[in-house]
């Protein structure tokens, strides 16, 4: 696992869901866990209390925690990174999603086999587009840190698409 790989990765996660970077802070918590410090460790280094360090830790793993989606904590981060993929031992920071036997378009009505035709050129107007997807959805993908491009092939949809959705 790369550590900047996945602060940054962490660091464009929250500021897509909260419109903030991490601050110096959060970033020497996130790192200093990381490493196998503890928060008296961390504080000294970052030359401020341990409590007020323990109080930063506090709000960042409730942050972490809504953005991801999972209870996190000094605890239990390593192995909740490692287990929703967002690390693994190729020192990829993304694992590209899995899409299968789910219905990620709850608007569309979808027969036995889930065999979701997205034929590109019946797509006239943005009303066809958004009645085979929903722009929930491609929000949802891209809090998850899809890329646009990522977020097209996905969906079989174009990147012009994708993007006035997200717009």
């Amino acid at each position: 696992m790369e550590t900047e790989d996945l602060i940054n990765y962490l660091d464009e996660l929250l500021l897509s869901q909260t419109g903030k970077h991490l601050d110096n802070l959060q970033l020497s918590i996130l790192k200093g866990v990381l490493n196998g410090q503890k928060y008296a460790d961390i504080a000294e280094d970052y030359h401020c209390s341990n409590d007020h360090a323990k109080d930063k830790a506090y709000e960042l793993w409730k942050i972490l925690s809504e953005a991801l989606g999972e209870d996190l904590n000094k605890s239990n981060f390593k192995a909740t990174i490692q287990r929703l993929g967002i690390a693994n031992n190729n020192s990829k920071l993304f694992n590209p999603v899995q899409i299968a036997e789910i219905n990620l378009c709850s608007n569309i009505a979808t027969n036995e086999n889930k065999d979701l035709d997205f034929n590109k050129n019946n797509r006239n107007n943005q009303e066809d587009f958004e009645s085979k997807v929903s722009i929930k959805t491609i929000k949802k993908l891209k809090n998850l840190g899809l890329t646009n491009g990522q977020i097209a092939e996905a969906l079989d949809l174009s990147l012009e698409d994708i993007n006035k959705a997200i717009n």
